[in-house]
């Protein structure tokens, strides 16, 4: 058969390659042109496509291939998040804030204040559509138009009820605690029965009458002593803590309750230290409850105190174990813990350490200290009060940009007992040193406080009129200035004292106070009510 030129070309070539493979043991390397040309991974940039959009356009290069540039989506919006969507084959900007409520406000960012730099969104309550910048302000106890001032240039006037809360049976009574939830008050208070004191509680409607089922309902079932029910409302329940003998000696036991008085899991006790542990306080962080107390455990046998905490969340479960706040050998007590609108904690208490030498040992000064919501310090103890003072019954609160402190004087030495105030800044540093906030001929003892915003209420009990103590208030400035005069709230013929406060329905202030007027001490309610000029 015949070869075709090109077949006899290779044949040859395939002849002469063996001759050289093969002959005389040839040890020379082989040639380039005996090697096989490399594979090329492209001949066209369609070899190349990866079918995807946000990664460009590859192409080949000298049969290789060559990624593209990426889809840049940046719109130089910082309140945008830029992404490319394969989906849609084009730029994403969406916003880094929503609108939930649909009022045509977003909401600040996640970790931002409303209006911050950087905040994109300036609504500070995205749940209400009635709150948002430029809303109209109403007496309803929040701040509807977002500029940080509770029912802005509202005036609070007695409305001249006062409402019994405790049973007659139950007396003597004290108060514990108040708050509101939506769309009652609910009370806490200790009481006796057949010489036991036992914690109560109560729901009241907008003017303060009994409205729970039964009117007057038993927290705590055991045959022993308990006092205090401070509480806390996280927004669908109530935290009450309070100090109980049940176990020999006083322990700090906590509950949560329904608006309806309804206890959602047995009693939990807190403490487990020998010696006395009392007087708690109460706050909602938002995520936890934290509790404060004073605590005999360091120095039994001696009668000094420290401060403790503990965490809880939620549910009820205690998170981690104790832990120690003060640690001082001079006697720490009655301690007042406050969450802030910044993810901190405010703590307030009576402390008798640092005074000179002379110092009689029952004088005490108000201490403060600002602390995480983990209970880790960030600041120092920090003393308010000069050395050589005695004061006591400390109150506290967080006013939009800074803690206010109050306390009455309470020196054998003095001619009167006048209620002081000062002022500290979200780390604790002095924005307004202690000044005197009352002035008049009697005792202004007790006193509490009602943040609201560019103001603040005063409420305390004073006895200038006499005989007996009544509840007064007054409007003071974030720099404690009084914005308005002092006006009596009761109108009792005896001792009406111990007043705690809380916002309330429509802009109004309830107080629930304890009160003599029947001839036993009792507990009482009364509210101030909010009006707006127009």
């Amino acid at each position: 058969m015949r070869l075709s030129a090109r077949a006899a070309i290779a044949a040859m070539c395939a002849m002469f390659a063996m001759t050289l493979t093969l002959g005389c043991g040839a040890r020379t390397a082989p040639r380039v042109w005996d090697a096989a040309p490399p594979v090329p991974d492209c001949i066209t940039d369609e070899d190349c496509d990866d079918h995807l959009y946000c990664t460009g356009r590859e192409s080949c290069r000298e049969g290789r291939c060559v990624p593209g540039a990426p889809v840049v989506c940046i719109d130089g919006d910082e309140c945008t998040g830029d992404d490319c969507s394969e989906a849609t084959r084009t730029c994403v900007h969406a916003a880094l804030s929503r609108d939930a409520d649909g009022d045509g406000y977003r909401a600040p960012r996640d970790g931002y204040r409303p209006g911050a730099p950087g905040a994109c969104g300036d609504d500070c309550d995205d749940t209400n559509r009635n709150v948002h910048p430029g809303a109209t302000e109403i007496c309803n106890g929040i701040d509807d138009d977002c500029n940080g001032v509770i029912d802005d240039r509202a005036t609070f006037t007695p409305t001249n009820i006062d409402v019994r809360v405790s049973e007659p049976s139950t007396a003597p009574s004290g108060p514990g605690g108040l708050a509101w939830a939506g769309e009652r008050y609910l009370s806490s208070y200790w009481g006796y029965t057949e010489g036991t004191s036992h914690v109560y509680f109560s729901a009241l409607d907008r003017n303060g009458m009994r409205i729970s089922t039964p009117p007057q309902i038993r927290i705590t079932l055991t045959p022993s002593d308990a006092f205090g029910a401070a509480v806390a409302w996280n927004g669908t329940e109530l935290g009450i803590v309070w100090q109980d003998r049940r176990d020999g000696d006083y322990e700090i036991y906590f509950n949560r309750l329904t608006p309806y008085g309804e206890r959602l899991a047995p009693d939990q006790r807190v403490t487990f230290a020998r010696g006395f542990s009392i007087n708690p306080s109460i706050t909602w962080t938002g995520t936890e409850y934290i509790l404060a107390w004073q605590d005999e455990r360091d120095t039994l046998g001696s009668g000094g105190y420290e401060i403790y905490a503990q965490r809880v969340a939620r549910d009820g479960r205690q998170v981690e174990d104790n832990a120690r706040i003060t640690r001082d050998p001079s006697n720490s007590e009655a301690p007042i813990i406050v969450s802030n609108a910044r993810n901190g904690l405010g703590l307030v208490w009576l402390d008798g350490r640092g005074g000179p030498m002379n110092e009689p040992t029952s004088s005490r000064g108000i201490w403060f200290a600002v602390l995480s919501n983990e209970l880790q310090r960030m600041s120092p103890d920090l003393r308010i009060t000069r050395p050589g003072e005695s004061v006591v019954a400390p109150a506290l609160t967080w006013n939009r940009d800074r803690w206010v402190l109050a306390w009455h004087d309470a020196a054998d030495a003095s001619p009167d007992h006048e209620i002081w105030g000062a002022t500290r800044d979200a780390g604790g540093l002095e924005i307004a040193a202690p000044l005197r906030l009352t002035n008049d001929r009697g005792f202004s003892r007790y006193p509490t406080l009602i943040p609201l915003g560019d103001r603040l209420m005063l409420i305390w009990a004073d006895d200038r009129t006499g005989p007996g103590y009544e509840i007064y208030a007054r409007m003071m400035t974030p720099e404690l200035t009084p914005l308005t005069a002092e006006t009596r709230v009761t109108m009792a013929p005896r001792d009406s004292v111990y007043p705690v406060a809380t916002l309330g329905p429509e802009g109004d202030i309830g107080v629930l106070y304890r009160d003599q007027r029947e001839g036993r001490w009792q507990v009482n309610f009364t509210r101030l009510q909010c009006a707006i000029p127009r």
